[in-house]
């Protein structure tokens, strides 16, 4: 925080006096806190416009301003397949599934809109209840170490604010498909059966409760985030990781010459102790090329996943949040990195790598 100084004068007056005794004025000096931090409102430090409930992907890198505390660059590229690498612009704020993408539905939607729809809620901030009150915000795509600002002159980065996506929020709550039926083994809801209102449920946080506007709700990968396969909400992924620890722990007792009774244990053992479920961002700072620190952040996190004290946190964040990133130390470069427990068979992350992040605050 910047501090201003402002003067003021205190006039003292007799109370209750026909007249003022012995009138004098007080010089008095007082620091009130400014905030210094970039935001990415048009007038605010930047110049390009986002119209309400839009997003924008500049064509290049663009610059943002405190006020007389600095300017940072973001990068920005638009890739071939329709998504973005670095730092896009959005005022938009959708907070639950598409409606395009239900089921039933009357007219199929064609394949740009469904695009549409989907670009919506990746493209949204999810607030939690409440709507967005911070305006225009950026979303960040992660590839390689391609998602990051510069800094004009090396600063110490205090903080960033920072927040999930819409359409991540949903996935890891839910899945890519969302009904009101649960397949235990699978861990996936129930698909949407022809002719029939099976397995409908209301969109998350819509409040109309009329069964009418029940649905089965999708967001389908158009991009191939999850290599095609249904994606499975965090609780359900380490749902499956418990099981599958557990028969691991009971076959091989079995292969040990184990009683069943030691067999159950080992397996029950296994299956307690077995944990998974975290999306992680990842904040480098270097400066002039040279690595300063590294810092981490949970977006999301089951407990027994991360060490003490994160080891009992139990959250899929849903509102905008503070990440300090002092520990950086004096940086004119920030890069962003994204990992999560969901990988595919080669290592390589399934959990879509967007974020929102806003309010950089240097000193």
């Amino acid at each position: 925080m910047k501090k201003i100084r402002k003067y003021f004068t205190i006039t003292l007056l007799a109370a209750g006096a026909l007249f003022i005794y012995s009138c004098t004025d007080e010089v008095k000096e007082r620091e009130i806190d400014f905030p210094n931090d970039i935001t990415f409102n048009e007038g605010q430090g930047i110049s390009i416009n986002v119209p309400w409930l839009t997003f924008v992907v500049p064509d290049a890198p663009y610059k943002a301003t405190a006020y007389h505390y600095g300017e940072v660059t973001m990068n920005v590229k638009k890739n071939a397949n329709g998504t973005h690498t670095g730092f896009a612009l959005s005022s938009k704020n959708y907070r639950s599934y598409p409606w395009l993408t239900r089921k039933p539905i009357t007219i199929t939607p064609s394949a740009s809109q469904i695009k549409e729809a989907l670009d919506s809620s990746i493209y949204s901030v999810y607030s939690g209840t409440y709507p967005n009150q911070l305006g225009t915000f950026t979303v960040v795509r992660v590839e390689g170490d391609d998602a990051f600002f510069s800094i004009d002159q090396p600063r110490v980065v205090e903080h960033v604010i920072v927040a999930n996506t819409n359409y991540n929020f949903q996935l890891l709550n839910y899945g890519s498909r969302y009904s009101s039926s649960l397949n235990a083994t699978t861990q996936v809801y129930n698909e949407f059966s022809s002719g029939t209102t099976y397995a409908t449920v209301r969109n998350p946080n819509i409040p109309d409760a009329a069964p009418a506007k029940f649905a089965v709700w999708y967001l389908p990968d158009i991009y191939n985030f999850g290599g095609g396969q249904d994606y499975i909400r965090l609780a359900g992924q380490q749902i499956l990781h418990k099981i599958a620890a557990g028969r691991a722990a009971g076959t091989a007792a079995r292969l040990a010459g184990k009683t069943k009774a030691q067999a159950t244990a080992d397996s029950t053992a296994a299956y307690t102790a077995a944990v998974k479920g975290y999306v992680k961002l990842i904040a480098k700072g270097y400066l002039n090329a040279t690595l300063t620190g590294t810092s981490e952040y949970y977006i999301a996190l089951f407990p027994g996943v991360a060490p003490a004290p994160l080891d009992l946190w139990n959250t899929i964040q849903g509102a905008w949040a503070k990440w300090d990133l002092s520990s950086l130390g004096l940086v004119n470069k920030v890069v962003f990195n994204m990992d999560s427990s969901d990988k595919d068979g080669t290592g390589k992350m399934r959990t879509p790598p967007y974020f929102c992040l806003d309010g950089i605050r240097l000193k």
